[in-house]
């Protein structure tokens, strides 16, 4: 009997605050991340059995837990970007090289004018998220929100475009 009332417990306590955490961790984090956190905290809460304490403090408890984790996840971000900055600039310098030969000086003109010309001829959406990412800096995650697509669209159009690029230079 014991068991059946704590679920009962610890289910009115989500029913009543897992929606304005989300919200909550919205001001923070994108939606579906929102959600992941919510329901990680509530299964912390769950297998720590920390929804028998007051209801006060339970709801100081699950709101300082949400910003904490919401926090943890940007910083996990933050140098999960910066990695992901420092190997796209490598990858900026190495694609000005022409079959393993580093571009020369007499030649950088022409190789630049031929990589414009080459991102011309990219499919549309996939040659604004090129132009974007390369030629405006921007991160994969402001692209995605700019043109309301997933991170993982973003990246597979980066790929495609390199992938074209890199064949036409080299054919």
């Amino acid at each position: 009997m014991e068991g059946s009332h704590s679920i009962e417990i610890f289910k009115e306590l989500y029913l009543k605050n897992a929606s304005r955490l989300t919200y909550f961790a919205n001001k923070y984090v994108d939606r579906e991340t929102a959600e992941d956190i919510v329901q990680n905290i509530f299964l912390k809460v769950w297998q720590k059995k920390n929804f028998l304490l007051s209801e006060n403090g339970l709801r100081t408890y699950l709101f300082n837990a949400i910003r904490n984790a919401c926090l943890d996840y940007l910083k996990h971000q933050s140098v999960e970007q910066n990695y992901i900055s420092a190997i796209v600039h490598k990858l900026k310098v190495e694609e000005l090289q022409y079959n393993d030969h580093p571009v020369f000086l007499f030649q950088e003109d022409e190789r630049i004018a031929s990589i414009y010309n080459e991102i011309e001829k990219l499919p549309e959406k996939c040659r604004e998220i090129f132009t974007l990412s390369y030629l405006h800096e921007k991160k994969s995650s402001e692209i995605a929100n700019m043109l309301n697509i997933s991170r993982r669209t973003v990246e597979a159009q980066l790929y495609k475009a390199l992938k074209l690029i890199r064949n036409a230079l080299q054919s």
